[in-house]
């Protein structure tokens, strides 16, 4: 039985803000959010105390512009404080070890995900490329804990999910074709040379 939801989406960008749920492809140049949900489902729920993930990306087409890759919220959940960690390589597309926790018996932080979908983390990526690429996550079911001292990897959890990022073709100039009465002009004028040419 699944003991842990959760939710990967991409969220568009009103100006820092977030918005909603991205349904259409984006604009080269556009910015939007990545947005990871972990909740405890269990019937004896007692929350999330930590967490692990990574993210893979095709670095030709999006980047992370979280600047600087600041592993203060909202990266990582400010009630987690303990063992925040992350690396960001763009050149590469990655982001790994990405992952905080607390320890409320200690009251160290406090657990999220009781009963409901929490934020584990929120990205901002900009669109670069022309092309549609996958955004995949993976989190590690070993390191998500629950308040109650168990993790996610003891029961059936799915630990990978994928995005598309679809991207609107870019548009290409187009050379406009000869017209008809260009083409009979260049004949005319051509023919008039050579004409004279004949008559000198």
């Amino acid at each position: 039985m699944t003991t842990l939801s959760t939710q990967f989406n991409l969220r568009t960008d009103n100006n820092g803000v977030l918005g909603t749920i991205i349904n259409s492809p984006l604009d080269t140049g556009d910015t939007f959010f990545v947005e990871v949900l972990i909740g405890d489902i269990r019937n004896n729920t007692v929350g999330i105390t930590s967490s692990n993930i990574a993210l893979s990306f095709d670095g030709n087409q999006i980047q992370n512009i979280n600047n600087p890759f600041d592993l203060s919220s909202p990266l990582l959940p400010s009630t987690f404080p303990l063992f925040r960690t992350g690396t960001l390589d763009n050149a590469n597309g990655t982001i790994t070890n990405l992952g905080a926790a607390s320890f409320p018996t200690a009251f160290v932080g406090s657990p999220i995900g009781v009963n409901q979908l929490d934020p584990f983390s929120l990205l901002l990526f900009e669109v670069i490329g022309t092309e549609t690429s996958t955004l995949t996550l993976d989190i590690d079911l070993s390191q998500t804990g629950f308040a109650d001292g168990t993790n996610a990897s003891e029961s059936p959890n799915q630990s990978q999910f994928t995005q598309l990022i679809e991207v609107n073709p870019s548009d290409t100039p187009t050379v406009p074709e000869p017209s008809m009465s260009i083409g009979l002009f260049l004949i005319g004028f051509l023919f008039f040379i050579r004409r004279t040419k004949e008559k000198s």
